[in-house]
């Protein structure tokens, strides 16, 4: 459970510190000096701390404490101060999942999303059954490809994480292909995809993972949001997209340039250009192509944080889903995406199944596309030896790559939506500063090469002692192995031969069996002989497992 589970009962840390501090320091004078300042009442102080975030600031408790410096009574004085304690949440230095909240659903925002999906069920039914134009069909499939790469590849990876620059002509052309999309404005997008990163799945997070795959998925579209997502949210940095007046002017006039571009422009085509059917094109092209895109946008947020593996950091929600990479083009891969998130090809090879980044590598080679930025193999090196799973095709184990279950124990490969780790991270207690969103925000430690080389070394030393110890200690198994088996295969043959020359000790020197007496002296003897050879091989045989 996080540490905000409990923000209406516990006082600020810091809070009977000043209290005390505040009170010690006061002098009798001061509340003599100017006889007509009042006390400020409770119902104000309260009222001014609610309209503030939960963090206290030094500004903040200044203002209070110099308000309260003026009461007549040092008695007032501490009543007051701890009125404004008690109305000041904790200190929220961690952020964590409380999972007592209660969410309250907006139900406008069910039904919409209801009545939406009916809609693009018959849409699909319309374009899959022939009822429609197949032209429809094939523009409806290209809308969905062009109105993705808005998101993934504008949206996500150019504006959210700055991992490449672009020039002015693609800008424009991805805007237009975000707004295709119909996923909110550019700037609402950005601003909770870096909340998602900056405090993944916490209660800071707009779709915490922690809540479950449908509130993930798409509950958290039909409840109000976290009272942590409306404070955090208001400390994300967007400065970048606010000096971008594109960006500015789409967040403007979003509403109207959503209705020309997403909704009668898509619509109009098919009808003008081939003759389609108006109704047909507007269930195929809009709403069919609209309810796929959205749910292939919020597996990222649910299947890839829940099903697959964690090769890169196995103490992440985030996994790497082949199936989102394909229906998401590419942006599955999402554990690497998460522990590098400003590396272009949100995926340590860019491919397979990265449609994105192929197109990225594409536009590249003809200028459109320049400083593109990727972790070091020296850094993603360092991260799978340090923090993965052992599931990493190169540095992992046969072990760690193994570890995995599927849906029935059938078709055991991670193409399968149901591919899944058998090793679940526990719900985090996060920093209040968060993830690194871009390599600017990263530690020094994180950053520096010859640091991350000697950490590599080290790592490798480990693990080739390691290795060494694990060969070392099979070839001393193999031996003792094989020495004991040729040990226990010599036992009968050492048998058979006093058993045999029992018998021949039976026999006196003229040929006839020996007689009572020295007939059992004999067997006894060799009898005795017997037991002291089986000792013998019991006790060498025991020595050697030892």
């Amino acid at each position: 459970m996080g540490a905000d589970s409990q923000t209406k009962t516990i006082l600020c840390a810091k809070t009977p510190e000043l209290i005390e501090t505040a009170i010690a320091d006061r002098k009798p004078e001061q509340s003599q000096t100017d006889p007509h300042n009042r006390a400020p009442t409770a119902e104000s102080l309260a009222a001014e701390l609610s309209q503030s975030d939960s963090t206290l600031s030094g500004v903040q408790f200044e203002k209070a404490l110099q308000t309260c410096s003026n009461v007549a009574h040092e008695a007032e004085v501490d009543r007051k101060l701890k009125e404004i304690g008690a109305a000041t949440p904790i200190l929220p230095s961690e952020i964590g999942t409380d999972f007592n909240f209660k969410r309250e659903i907006v139900w406008k925002n069910v039904v919409g999303f209801l009545l939406l999906h009916i809609c693009g069920w018959v849409g699909l039914h319309l374009a899959f059954w022939r009822y429609c134009d197949y032209r429809t069909t094939l523009y409806t499939l290209w809308l969905m490809y062009a109105s993705g790469q808005g998101v993934t590849m504008g949206a996500h990876r150019l504006w959210s994480h700055r991992a490449f620059k672009a020039k002015l002509w693609l800008r424009i052309i991805l805007l237009w292909m975000h707004t295709l999309a119909g996923q909110n404005c550019l700037y609402v997008w950005v601003r909770d995809h870096r909340q998602h990163h900056k405090f993944s799945d916490t209660d800071a997070d707009p779709h915490n993972a922690n809540r479950g795959f449908f509130f993930s998925h798409i509950g958290w579209l039909l409840s109000k949001k976290h009272p942590k997502v409306i404070e955090y949210g208001k400390k994300i940095d967007m400065s970048d997209l606010e000096a971008d007046p594109l960006i500015m002017f789409q967040k403007d006039h979003y509403k109207l340039l959503y209705t020309i571009f997403a909704l009668f422009g898509p619509t109009a085509i098919p009808v003008y250009f081939w003759g389609e059917n108006p109704w047909y094109a507007l269930f195929v092209a809009f709403f069919f192509r609209t309810v796929l895109s959205l749910n292939a946008t919020w597996s990222v947020n649910s299947a890839a944080h829940m099903f697959g593996t964690r090769p890169y950091d196995k103490t992440m929600w985030p996994v790497e889903n082949m199936f989102v990479s394909f229906v998401a083009v590419g942006e599955g891969w999402h554990n690497y995406h998460h522990a590098f998130p400003w590396d272009y090809r949100a995926s340590e090879y860019g491919t397979p199944l990265n449609l994105t980044g192929t197109l990225i590598d594409l536009l590249a080679k003809f200028g459109a596309v320049y400083d593109r930025k990727t972790a070091t193999p020296n850094m993603v090196k360092n991260r799978v030896m340090r923090t993965g799973d052992k599931s990493h095709h190169t540095y992992g184990t046969d072990e760690g790559r193994s570890a995995f279950t599927t849906l029935w124990n059938i078709w055991k490969h991670p193409s399968n939506p149901t591919y899944n780790s058998i090793y679940t991270p526990k719900p985090k207690i996060l920093q209040s500063d968060g993830y690194a969103l871009i390599p600017d925000e990263l530690k020094q430690s994180e950053r520096d090469e010859d640091i991350l080389s000697k950490e590599n070394e080290e790592l490798m030393r480990r693990q080739k002692e390691e290795e060494n110890r694990t060969t070392e200690a099979n070839q001393i198994y193999n031996k003792l192995s094989k020495y004991i088996k040729e040990q226990q295969q010599s036992v009968p043959e050492s048998v058979d031969e006093l058993l045999l020359q029992q018998s021949n000790n039976n026999v006196d020197k003229t040929g006839h069996p020996m007689q009572g007496k020295a007939a059992l002296n004999v067997v006894d003897c060799n009898d005795n002989a017997l037991v002291k050879r089986k000792v013998t091989v019991d006790a060498a045989s025991s020595t050697t497992s030892h």
